[in-house]
């Protein structure tokens, strides 16, 4: 009898680990699907996404002492301006418990990236470039339209992440539980590029804005088409663009900066963000 019981008892307590799934999707948000509105802007240009292209790879979940549970190998090219959330990877075979550190990269295509919501000419663009992160689209103010193509080679580590709640107390990681499938979304911001501070101020009265008269300005040749270059040509105005600290000097090093802030964890959570090796 005392078997009986223990053996019906298991099946409804933790006598082992049990086990679970976790899933990873990502999604771009209104903003990069359907574009940025002029109110979002503090100089009225409105921007609209051709393209948004992202190389994930190294998704990785780990216990509170570091020991990774699952790990992504290789890496998946997604299109976030393609509608909807897309799967990335599913790790159907973790132990059920909470898995405090979970990790990311963004960073330069490598042979074989597969694809998700994305083409083969998306893949040749990111190969060919050595991108983890390429933008085009255009910049609409009045009569005026600014296009762009930027291609980014960062390579950003998304360490230790948490997610929003509502108790203000960020949660670390994930927990899978017993039989059940939880959902993490590595979301990419496509308003982050127009930031005009690379890190917030700890005074929440000095607010963050989207600017990109600056931008437009910087099309030096007059052709409409902002390059990176003509980027790179511009110095940042302090009176409009707070580096926080960091080596930005020109508009182009400060959108490389905030290259590495697209992506996020759960809607708003964040990373700890730092070059990948």
């Amino acid at each position: 009898m005392k078997l009986k019981v223990c053996v019906v008892l298991c099946a409804f307590s933790a006598c082992g680990p049990g086990k679970g799934t976790e899933k990873f999707t990502t999604w771009g948000e209104e903003f990069i699907e359907q574009g940025i509105p002029d109110t979002a802007f503090v100089d009225g240009w409105s921007v609209h996404y051709d393209k948004f292209l992202v190389v994930f790879a190294g998704i990785k979940v780990a216990d509170a002492k570091g020991n990774a549970g699952a790990m992504l190998t290789g890496s998946r090219l997604v299109d976030n301006t393609k509608p909807g959330r897309k799967d990335l990877v599913t790790f159907s075979d973790l132990d059920a418990q909470a898995w405090d550190r979970v990790s990311y990269q963004i960073r330069p295509a490598a042979d074989g990236a597969e694809l998700v919501s994305a083409t083969e000419d998306d893949r040749t663009v990111m190969k060919n470039g050595g991108f983890s992160l390429y933008v085009a689209g255009a910049a609409t103010k009045g009569f005026v339209t600014k296009t762009f193509h930027w291609g980014f080679v960062t390579a950003t580590q998304y360490n230790d992440c948490t997610q929003a709640a509502e108790s203000g107390t960020p949660i670390e990681g994930v927990v899978v539980t017993v039989g059940g499938t939880d959902t993490s979304e590595l979301t990419t911001h496509g308003d982050h590029l127009y930031y005009d501070r690379l890190k917030a101020s700890p005074d929440p009265a000095i607010e963050t804005s989207l600017r990109f008269d600056e931008k437009a300005a910087a099309d030096s040749n007059g052709d409409n088409e902002i390059t990176l270059d003509e980027l790179d040509a511009a110095p940042i105005d302090v009176t409009k663009y707070d580096p926080s600290g960091f080596d930005a000097p020109t508009l182009g090093a400060f959108m490389k900066s905030l290259a590495r802030t697209v992506g996020h964890f759960r809607g708003e959570g964040e990373c700890t963000i730092s070059e990948a090796k």
